[in-house]
């Protein structure tokens, strides 16, 4: 297996339509009278014109679109398969699964800004289950980043902003984010941002990148339960082809 290199979805017209059917009727019941063979030549008469691919004259139903490519699809440009990474947050009910990422993702529109230009942007596919009492919230979000462990004071933080949105909608890809807030099951992905270093753009390294869950402690409400804090760390390995 290789490690994360360059970390690199009518009435008017029904009756025009059965007129010619009324005549042909007509024209075989009198050919019935003169003889047999006429009246089966009749039989053969064609149905009422409808659409085509109907039986019964009713339009034929549009094609379904394809689903929106980018939920849980490796064939998702540029993603890659990962050796699934599980975060097992028992404290809050939290069991998530990441599987793919795409490294450098071209996100064109967000790098227009000036100040963005430089960065580097990750995406991860993760999928979220909650079983206890908390759900996906602003307590229970944010807690993931990935690292260089070649230099821990330089890693990527999780985008925040609907910056992105826009290139997200052109990849066909579902992000994680604040409209997520409440559920249960979530199932999209994550964006990373890294920093420039020395000024330049910076990938992570092949070897040496890591997973870190980080989730501070959640305060119940109204007197519920208070949750600790909570860490883990995990390699990220991408599988061999």
């Amino acid at each position: 297996m290789s490690t994360l290199g360059t970390i690199t979805s009518p009435a008017g017209t029904e009756i025009l339509m059965r007129s010619p059917t009324k005549i042909l009727i007509t024209a075989a019941v009198a050919a019935c009278a003169v003889g047999m063979s006429a009246c089966q030549e009749q039989a053969a008469a064609p149905q009422d014109a409808g659409a085509p691919g109907t039986q019964d004259g009713r339009p034929a139903a549009d094609p379904v679109a394809p689903a929106s490519q980018g939920v849980n699809q490796i064939g998702v440009a540029g993603a890659h398969a990962i050796e699934p990474v599980t975060v097992s947050d028992q404290a809050i009910g939290l069991t998530e699964s990441c599987d793919q990422v795409i490294p450098d993702f071209d996100a064109s529109t967000y790098k227009a800004q000036s100040s963005a230009k430089d960065e580097t942007v990750y995406l991860l596919h993760c999928t979220l289950n909650f079983t206890g009492d908390l759900s996906l919230s602003p307590e229970t979000d944010h807690a993931l980043s990935l690292v260089d462990d070649s230099d821990q004071n330089h890693r990527s933080y999780l985008s925040t902003s609907s910056d992105l949105g826009d290139d997200f909608e052109r990849a066909g890809i579902k992000a994680i984010n604040s409209d997520d807030y409440g559920a249960d099951h979530v199932d999209g992905w994550y964006a990373f941002i890294l920093p420039p270093k020395d000024g330049k753009p910076y990938h992570l390294p092949e070897d040496a990148t890591t997973l870190v869950y980080e989730r501070k402690a959640v305060a119940g409400e109204n007197g519920g339960q208070s949750y600790e804090a909570y860490s883990s760390r995990e390699t990220v390995i991408l599988e061999s082809d």
